[in-house]
């Protein structure tokens, strides 16, 4: 099942490739290039979306719930257009994306974030540094460009063949950038991301404290001070 898990995986992300480098107009990218674009359909895949596609009103994007990273009809709708990531031509040894994680909010600037990609040597250095009014944290990740794209100067070949190891590259990726900054997002926003008990439906949670005794409660609402304060709340009202 794993397996098979990988390789869906890895279709979904080549088929979304495919689609971005039909929109190239069949130039040739440099691996770095390549790389990136890469890294741009991952952050697509975990429910990030270029500002300017909101700022434009791209028809068909839908916000995700708290407990999503990904929409089918997203994915289609922003790898039908071409990648509005800068880079600095001819070089490329520089990119960069701002990013808005898809949740319905009134409060869009927390829901920011600028990807910059750069490039040195062999090594692409990531940052994915959230809105400056937030206090998060940023992320970054080190990706070294030839082990997962291979090198095309002897002749173009198919998509399958520029790339290796994609699932590798997609679970490092999702573990050190793009999920614990979409949680950390959410989570400011008081939109607990599943699975944590904040994620709960407020009723269920309830409904929890009124089976737990005073001893299991007090130790519960160490948790964290959301958890402490409703279970404030919750005993005022017994």
């Amino acid at each position: 099942m794993e397996g098979n898990e990988h390789d869906d995986a890895k279709k979904s992300l080549l088929e979304s490739l495919n689609e971005l480098y039909k929109l190239s107009e069949n130039k040739v990218l440099s691996q770095a290039h390549c790389l990136f674009m890469t890294v741009y359909v991952i952050a697509l895949q975990t429910g990030f979306i270029p500002q300017s596609f909101i700022v434009n009103r791209l028809k068909g994007l839908v916000p995700l719930d708290s407990w999503s990273t990904t929409h089918k009809s997203n994915m289609k709708i922003c790898c039908s257009q071409p990648p509005s990531y800068h880079c600095d031509s001819p070089h490329e040894t520089y990119f960069s994306e701002n990013f808005i994680s898809a949740l319905k909010s009134e409060e869009e600037d927390k829901l920011k974030s600028k990807l910059i990609a750069l490039v040195t040597g062999d090594f692409m250095m990531l940052t994915l540094s959230p809105h400056p009014s937030t206090n998060l944290l940023g992320r970054s990740s080190c990706l070294s460009i030839g082990r997962y794209v291979i090198d095309q100067s002897e002749g173009k070949n198919s998509l399958d063949s520029c790339y290796q190891k994609l699932d590798q590259l997609q679970n490092q990726l999702r573990n050190e950038l793009f999920v614990p900054l979409r949680m950390d997002q959410l989570t400011l926003l008081g939109a607990f991301p599943l699975p944590s008990f904040m994620g709960i439906p407020r009723e269920l949670r309830i409904e929890i404290y009124k089976h737990l005794i005073s001893k299991e409660l007090h130790k519960l609402q160490r948790v964290s001070k959301e958890i402490l304060l409703e279970i404030k709340i919750f005993r005022n009202k017994i």
